[in-house]
């Protein structure tokens, strides 16, 4: 009885350290305060299953955001379809953009941004531009309407304001079918796939994570 005992408490001991393990696993990493990085996750939501089927090769990620450090913390600044009214473009910290329960992460990778200086007080003013906007998920991927963004296409706005030479990223084109062709309504799809910045030799990867 007391081995059966003995046995249970180290099981949970262990459950509950890996479970802890898991909901910190980004600070395993020494962020640079100076430096600019773009987060990527993958979630187990049609959402996610969604953004997935459209990108190039990267099988995992759904979502990505830009991470900066402001105001003795670390941020995320991303466009995403948070149903609340309130405008889809958000300021997150890093725990709630990585909310492994709250929004079903099922993946997570980590890369920086190489440039020759670092634009991260131009980059806080283009990003209190966009705080100060009032900002709506465009579900249909549009590319016309300014005040409608969708996660990639806000990225490629920004690193296209921090170097329009360097992160000239071009959209991709997709022939549309079945369900997809149904819901956009229209034969082909223009867009910026969320993994296309993976592609930019100026972007680095530093660490992935996978939860399953």
């Amino acid at each position: 009885m007391r081995k059966n005992i003995i046995y249970v408490a180290i099981c949970l001991f262990y459950l509950l350290s890996c479970n802890s393990n898991k909901k910190n696993f980004w600070s395993e990493i020494k962020l640079k305060q100076d430096d600019i990085y773009i987060v990527f996750r993958g979630t187990d939501t049609k959402q996610g299953f969604f953004a997935r089927d459209f990108n190039i090769k990267d099988t995992l990620s759904s979502h990505v955001g830009l991470l900066l450090f402001d105001k003795n913390n670390w941020f995320v600044y991303n466009v995403s379809d948070f149903k609340d009214n309130l405008s889809d473009f958000r300021k997150q910290s890093i725990e709630d953009f990585f909310d492994l329960e709250e929004e079903k992460i099922s993946s997570a990778s980590l890369w920086k941004i190489e440039l020759d200086s670092s634009p991260t007080k131009h980059l806080s003013e283009i990003l209190k531009e966009y705080e100060s906007l009032n900002i709506k998920f465009d579900k249909y991927f549009t590319l016309k309407d300014s005040s409608k963004l969708y996660c990639s296409q806000f990225m490629k706005e920004v690193l296209f304001q921090i170097d329009s030479v360097k992160f000239n990223i071009k959209t991709r084109k997709r022939e549309l079918k079945g369900i997809y062709k149904t819901y956009f309504q229209k034969d082909t799809l223009e867009y910026y796939p969320v993994d296309v910045f993976q592609l930019n030799k100026n972007i680095k990867k530093i660490k992935e994570w996978s939860f399953k």
